[in-house]
């Protein structure tokens, strides 16, 4: 009789324990993973000397890229413009160079004349400079470019700087030459018509639309001795002095 009843404590134990299992062991339901979610849940912590090398970095690449856009080079005559840093000082001072046996005469694009510059002597070096009112890096050198003229000009040297205008905005290039254009001394021309720009440019080997500003330098016999695309400096200037001797 006892065995019997300690049989039938087992037994109910048993039932009883089947139905507490699912209780006390819950299993794990396995839904969908929401969009955008990810099993790694860690943040990377930076130290204060690599989050500054990291800003330095990035703000030296964003200073390099800024500063692209004033010294292009050219590879070919007829290649993409690709864009680099301001020249280094043993970097040309020219994309592309004639010397008196390779340079040859071409010329300048139908223009209206805008104001005359100062008279320079028959001789003397042309340096054009096309420019436009919306392309700042080339309002920003002009006065530079001009001074640096004046002063060739005034230690006895042979250079007329003509100022060639491509721009589209008749009045926008007139309010220019009202205010800030006042103060540079220089031959002030427009070029009024887009097929006498595309000419002028694919005779100085660039492309049809190129980047401004454009340099190209005459010497005293009209030939072309040098074409650079991007603004120039002080320390490219007198380079530029040294070489040619105007």
């Amino acid at each position: 009789m006892r065995f019997l009843t300690a049989l039938l404590v087992i037994a109910a134990l048993g039932i009883l324990a089947l139905f507490l299992k699912p209780l006390l062991q819950p299993q794990t339901v396995r839904g969908p993973k929401p969009e955008g979610f990810s099993p790694v849940r860690v943040q990377t912590v930076t130290s204060g000397v690599t989050a500054a090398r990291a800003t330095d970095a990035r703000a030296s690449t964003q200073d390099s890229m800024v500063k692209s856009a004033s010294r292009p080079t050219v590879k070919t005559p007829s290649s993409d413009i690709g864009y680099v840093q301001a020249e280094k000082p043993d970097g040309p001072l020219c994309d592309r160079e004639f010397d008196e046996k390779t340079a040859g005469r071409i010329s300048l694009p139908s223009s209206d004349s805008i104001r005359a510059g100062p008279p320079v002597d028959a001789n003397a070096w042309t340096w054009v400079n096309v420019w436009a009112v919306w392309c700042k890096p080339c309002k920003e050198e002009m006065p530079l470019l001009s001074s640096w003229a004046a002063s060739v000009r005034k230690r006895g040297g042979a250079l007329k700087v003509l100022f060639l205008s491509v721009d589209d905005d008749e009045r926008q290039l007139s309010r220019f030459m009202k205010s800030a254009g006042k103060a540079i001394d220089g031959d002030f021309r427009w070029v009024r018509d887009e097929a006498a720009r595309v000419g002028f440019y694919r005779a100085l080997g660039t492309v049809d639309s190129p980047t401004l500003p454009i340099h190209a330098l005459f010497d005293p016999k009209g030939r072309l001795r040098c074409v650079r695309i991007g603004s120039v400096d002080s320390a490219s200037l007198s380079r530029f002095l040294g070489k040619y001797r105007f």
